[in-house]
């Protein structure tokens, strides 16, 4: 997959990444509700793959529906009987401040997911609390939505933060989303499209990286599948 990083960056940044430097243009910032200007999706050069395709190594799992490993994919399907209604975090042991994450999903059409960003919550804290521990890592920190159907935070947004591009996602395909966490900036681009671009947020300035299984009886019978997860810290 070749891509250039795009005028989102400035020459600095371009250049932690290893990469040429580019122009000192940056895209307008994004606010809840106005759609992503246009800005290419910037390549991981030297990616650290956080799953390995074997195993959870590196992960902790939080409540009650399992995470697994089958053919080489990454996967949770619901618990009805566990806690908060089936709900399920995948969340790393290692903590990061500025980074480059690439996930490439798969949600069964009319499923939820997301791909949590900087949860400063323990996970010791976690494990420990009937509820997972609160706030949630939603709240705690930030997420890029995973709902292909969602009207106001479809997949791409950060959710209660900013509202992303609608219809990139293909539901019930594979899908790859990008997401850029730089100081109290986000950005994210799904299937090489912008959704969001330059939000800005406060919630939380380092943290773990969390995968959600959603609870509910609405989510129960959707499955929920990531085949790389890959990161590059700034």
């Amino acid at each position: 997959m070749s891509r250039t990083l795009g005028t989102l960056f400035l020459a600095a940044v371009a250049g932690g990444l290893g990469c040429r430097s580019q122009p000192d243009t940056k895209a307008a910032p994004a606010t809840p509700g106005a759609p992503a200007t246009a800005a290419a999706v910037p390549t991981l050069t030297a990616p650290v793959a956080l799953f390995n395709g074997k195993d959870l190594t590196g992960w902790v799992q939080v409540l009650d529906s399992k995470w697994v490993v089958e053919d080489g994919v990454l996967l949770a399907r619901q618990d009805p009987s566990g806690r908060r209604d089936g709900e399920s975090w995948l969340v790393t042991e290692k903590d990061f401040t500025d980074f480059l994450i690439r996930t490439v999903f798969r949600v069964t059409p009319g499923g939820n997911s997301g791909v949590f960003l900087r949860d400063p919550v323990p996970r010791a804290t976690r494990l420990a609390a009937a509820d997972g521990g609160s706030p949630p890592p939603w709240e705690a920190g930030c997420e890029a939505n995973i709902n292909a159907v969602d009207p106001d935070y479809p997949t791409g947004s950060i959710w209660s933060v900013a509202k992303g591009a609608k219809n990139l996602e293909k539901p019930g395909d594979w899908n790859e989303m990008v997401a850029l966490v730089k100081g109290d900036r986000l950005s994210t681009w799904v299937n090489g499209q912008p959704a969001v671009v330059d939000a800005p947020q406060s919630k939380t300035a380092r943290g773990g990286i969390g995968l959600q299984r959603h609870g509910t009886p609405q989510y129960r019978d959707k499955l929920v599948e990531f085949k790389e997860i890959q990161i590059q810290e700034l």
